[in-house]
């Protein structure tokens, strides 16, 4: 009884943790049709993404969007698929040594038929009352730009 009980609270925190309000969108890497291997130039943003996050308070968000399946096989590849993709992006990052939390989601419910990992920095809101330290393209970001950053 307790392990399952730690084992609800787990989920319930990380779902909790998961959230990202203060979101600043960096950059998405797109897939081939049916690939889980994203093409070799895209490799220079994600070092991009290393240098504008490394050492910043806040986490890493991946996000992928599958698109409502009819029947159950197509649904069960394309989240198998979906998941592969965001691991490629994860495993390049750790290889680099990357040290920040990194958190994904799959979102199941999408309308639209994209290929691609979009990739932002979350930051905790005490960070964001303060000059913010995560960047987008190449320079820092000042607390104005967050008010009118997407995501």
């Amino acid at each position: 009884m307790k392990a399952e009980i730690a084992v609800l609270f787990l989920m319930c925190t990380w779902n909790v943790a998961a959230q990202c309000d203060n979101n600043i969108y960096l950059t998405s890497i797109p897939y081939a049709k049916n690939s889980s291997y994203f093409p070799s130039e895209y490799s220079n943003k994600l070092d991009s993404v290393l240098e504008q996050t490394s050492n910043n308070k806040g986490y890493l968000l991946l996000e992928f969007q599958v698109t409502e399946q009819a029947d159950e096989e197509s649904k069960k590849y394309n989240m198998w698929l979906a998941d592969r993709r965001i691991n490629r992006v994860k495993e390049y990052l750790t290889t680099s040594s990357y040290s920040s939390p990194i958190v994904s989601k799959i979102l199941t419910a999408s309308t639209h038929d994209r290929r691609d990992v979009s990739i932002s920095w979350c930051q905790p809101s005490e960070v964001q009352s303060s000059k913010a330290i995560a960047a987008h393209g190449k320079h820092k970001v000042s607390q104005s730009d967050l008010n009118h950053a997407p995501g």
